[in-house]
């Protein structure tokens, strides 16, 4: 069986992403976007595309459907080098798909969740998770199986020696009632951005500063252009981003972020060389549309890094 560096798993949908229109349509109105894109959607799918590009050895877990939106998302992954060999069909569910309405630096979503909702626990491929050293995911909100797991999971992971990261993203249903006191003390690094850390300390009804007693946990809150904070101990670390003043697109950013963090620290960088890392990823992924990687190897991510920055 073939080595790897991570498991990833999470969300798994196809992107289809409008771009350059004036604004929002309301309900019975029809707006022309000058711009749109079929594109490899999921936070953890786009993690796990930038991370194999980059040279990490990678193998990825989602639902799909037995359809051509589901061939499409593997065959994204593919592209870049992703293992694949883990996904679930699951039988009389569609792929999972996300309408994006991108504007700016800033969306609307909307998502038919489909079949990577019908995830669970038990589809986790432990026999090769327990050899793999690092095991992350994104977006567990909308995975509903998981949801109240999360702990429980993390903890098994703990036990087993592997080393874990956990990006949640929004919260869905909009309740924020992760249990940060259970679930941070057996987890390596979480990933949340500004606006969602903020929701779960007011759903956990905690104050920012209270987050150094609840555990050792690297907290690592991703605050868009004005760059990357770490909470740890007593000390909140700042790091500016690298700023692409022409942005094609700045979804997927995030995500990129997180993958060059992971894979630098895979690496054995330092935290403060994977932060650097993670930001210039997060930085190059502006220059095309959606969820794609604009780079198949490490080389070409450092020479179109020198180019632009």
């Amino acid at each position: 069986m073939q080595n790897f560096d991570i498991v990833v798993t999470g969300d798994c949908n196809l992107d289809l992403i409008f771009n350059q229109f004036d604004r929002l349509p309301k309900l019975g109105e029809e707006i022309i976007a000058n711009q749109f894109e079929l594109a490899l959607g999921s936070s953890a799918g786009i993690v796990a595309a930038h991370m194999a590009a980059l040279g990490a050895r990678v193998a990825y877990v989602g639902a799909i459907g037995s359809d051509s939106f589901g061939e499409q998302f593997m065959a994204f992954l593919q592209s870049y080098g992703v293992c694949t060999d883990f996904m679930v069909e699951k039988a009389g569910f569609k792929t999972g798909c996300t309408v994006v309405m991108a504007k700016e630096e800033d969306r609307a979503n909307l998502t038919h969740a489909g079949a990577m909702a019908e995830l669970t626990p038990q589809d986790l491929p432990w026999h090769v998770i327990e050899k793999t050293p690092f095991f992350h995911m994104s977006n567990p909100y909308v995975l509903p199986l998981f949801r109240n797991e999360l702990s429980a999971l993390y903890q098994k992971l703990k036990e087993s020696g592997t080393i874990t990261s956990l990006d949640p993203q929004w919260d869905v249903n909009e309740q924020w009632d992760t249990n940060l006191k259970e679930l941070l003390p057996v987890l390596d690094y979480f990933l949340p951005n500004n606006k969602e850390l903020e929701l779960l300390l007011a759903g956990n009804n905690l104050e920012q500063d209270a987050l150094i007693a609840i555990s050792s946990t690297q907290i690592i809150k991703t605050c868009g252009n004005k760059g990357v904070e770490i909470i740890q101990g007593n000390e909140i670390q700042q790091f500016k981003s690298y700023l692409n003043e022409q942005p094609v697109d700045c979804i997927g950013a995030g995500d990129a972020f997180t993958a060059g963090f992971l894979t630098a620290t895979i690496e054995g960088k330092s935290l403060k060389e994977a932060i650097n890392f993670g930001c210039k990823t997060g930085a190059l992924s502006t220059t095309i549309e959606g969820g794609k990687v604009p780079y198949g190897s490490r080389k070409e991510f450092n020479d179109q890094f020198t180019k632009l920055f």
